[in-house]
C-alpha cells in the first residue's frame, strides 16, 4: 500500500511546465539581423453532438434540431514582421469562420519593445512595451483562454467563457514590467464599426491593468490580476463583448426554426454602451501539475438607454501530465432582473505534439429568468470532440 501511495505521488508532480501563455515576452532585441517575415497559421474543426429543450416555447414554435455531425472548419493566417530590433509586426487574418465564410482580416498591431530610433532609450524600454493598432482590449486575463475562431490550444475547453470579452478597436497600450508586477494603460475608440460615432475625443474609451505574476519556488506559480475598462458618458456606442464576428462554437444551440444567433450559447451585455464601468479581478495558482484559475468580473453600464448591471464568475481547474490534461469549468452570469445563465464543462486532450491538440468537451448550460423570454428554462448539453493546429 506504501508504494501504491509513493507511486501516485511520484505521478503527480511528474511531467509539468507553467504552459498558459498570457502577455507576450519582450522581443529579444539582440535575435534581429534584418527584416524577415514569418507566417502562421491556425485550424480547428469539431464534431458536435448536443441536444436543446426549452418548455416554455409558445407551441407554434420550436427549435432547430441539432444534428450529430461535423461542424465548418475554421482557419486562421498570420504575418509577424521583424522590422527592427524590437519592433515586430503583427497582422491576423480569419480565412474561414462561423459567421463569416470568407478572408477577412481580424487586425494588427505595432509591438515596440525597444527605440531604435531614439539613442539612449534601452535602459528605459527594457520594462516598457507599446502596442498600437487594431487589437483586442488587454482587458481581464479570461480572455488568454478563450478560443479565436481557429485559434485553440490556449482553450482546454471548446466553448469561451458565456459572457465572452473580446473586440478589436484602433488604440494603444503602453504596458510595464518588472520583477513579476505589470502595470498597463490603454485607450481606444471603442468601436468596431470604425469612422461612425462621434468624434474620436468623445468616443474616446480606458482600459487598465496591475498585477503581480511570479514562481515563488519551482513547483509553485501565482499570478493576480485587476483590470477595468471604462466608457464616459456620451460614447456613440461602445463594444466589449459584442465584437466576435468569427462565431462561437456550440453551434445553434437555442435557436429556433430558421434562426441562426452565430454567438448561440453566450448571454452578455451586448454592444452600444454609451457609459459603462468594468472591472475584473482574476487569480491563477499553478501547482505541479495542477492549474487553477478564477475570475469575477462587474459591469454596470447603460446601452440604447437601459441601464445594465452584470455579474460574471469563472472558475477552471486543468491537471496535466505529460502530454494529456483533464479539465472542469464552472461559470455563471447574471444581471440585474434576477436573470441566470450557468454552464458547467467537463474535458480533457491529447497534445499529440506541441502544435496538435484533441479535446473532448461535455457541456451543461442552463437559463433561467425573464430576460430570456421563451428560452426560460431551458438547458442544451452534450459532447463536442475539437482537433486544433496552431504554427
Amino acid at each position: 500500500m506504501k508504494r501504491t501511495i509513493l507511486l501516485l505521488v511520484a505521478i503527480f508532480f511528474t511531467g509539468y511546465t507553467f504552459a498558459q501563455n498570457y502577455e507576450t515576452p519582450q522581443i529579444d532585441d539582440q535575435e534581429f539581423e534584418k527584416v524577415k517575415v514569418s507566417v502562421g497559421a491556425d485550424f480547428a474543426l469539431q464534431l458536435q453532438a448536443l441536444d436543446h429543450e426549452a418548455p416554455n416555447l409558445p407551441a407554434e414554435v420550436e427549435l432547430t434540431e441539432l444534428m450529430n455531425n461535423f461542424n465548418l472548419p475554421t482557419a486562421n493566417l498570420s504575418v509577424t514582421a521583424d522590422l527592427a530590433p524590437g519592433v515586430q509586426l503583427y497582422i491576423n487574418n480569419f480565412m474561414s469562420s462561423r459567421h463569416h465564410n470568407e478572408a477577412w482580416v481580424e487586425g494588427g498591431y505595432l509591438i515596440i519593445d525597444q527605440l531604435p530610433f531614439l539613442p539612449g532609450t534601452d535602459d528605459l524600454m527594457q520594462y516598457f512595451t507599446i502596442k498600437a493598432g487594431v487589437m483586442s482590449p488587454n482587458y481581464g486575463d479570461a480572455h488568454f483562454y478563450r478560443s479565436n475562431n481557429a485559434s485553440v490550444l490556449n482553450n482546454p475547453f471548446v466553448g469561451n467563457f458565456i459572457m465572452d470579452n473580446y473586440t478589436t478597436n484602433p488604440g494603444l497600450e503602453i504596458m510595464y514590467r518588472n520583477n513579476g508586477i505589470l502595470a498597463m494603460v490603454g485607450t481606444n475608440n471603442g468601436r468596431l464599426n470604425y469612422g461612425r460615432g462621434n468624434n474620436l475625443g468623445e468616443d474616446l474609451v480606458f482600459n487598465w491593468k496591475i498585477g503581480y505574476d511570479t514562481e515563488l519556488n519551482e513547483d509553485l506559480r501565482v499570478r493576480g490580476t485587476v483590470s477595468g475598462y471604462h466608457v464616459p458618458d456620451g460614447h456613440s456606442g461602445a463594444y466589449l463583448w459584442g465584437g466576435d464576428r468569427a462565431g462561437a462554437r456550440y453551434y445553434h444551440v437555442m435557436d429556433t426554426v430558421n434562426g441562426d444567433n452565430f454567438r448561440s450559447g453566450r448571454w452578455d451585455p451586448g454592444s452600444g454602451q454609451s457609459q459603462m464601468t468594468a472591472i475584473q479581478g482574476a487569480l491563477t495558482v499553478w501547482f505541479h501539475g495542477l492549474e487553477v484559475f478564477g475570475f469575477y468580473e462587474n459591469m454596470t453600464g447603460v446601452s440604447r438607454g437601459a441601464d445594465q448591471h452584470f455579474n460574471q464568475l469563472g472558475v477552471q481547474a486543468k491537471y496535466t501530465y505529460k502530454s494529456f490534461f483533464l479539465a472542469t469549468r464552472y461559470n455563471t452570469v447574471d444581471n440585474n432582473d434576477g436573470s441566470t445563465v450557468d454552464r458547467l464543462n467537463i474535458g480533457g486532450g491529447w497534445f499529440m505534439t506541441d502544435n496538435v491538440l484533441l479535446k473532448l468537451d461535455y457541456v451543461n448550460q442552463n437559463y433561467n429568468g425573464p430576460a430570456h423570454d421563451h428560452l426560460e428554462g431551458g438547458s442544451f448539453n452534450g459532447i463536442v470532440f475539437e482537433a486544433g493546429i496552431s504554427f
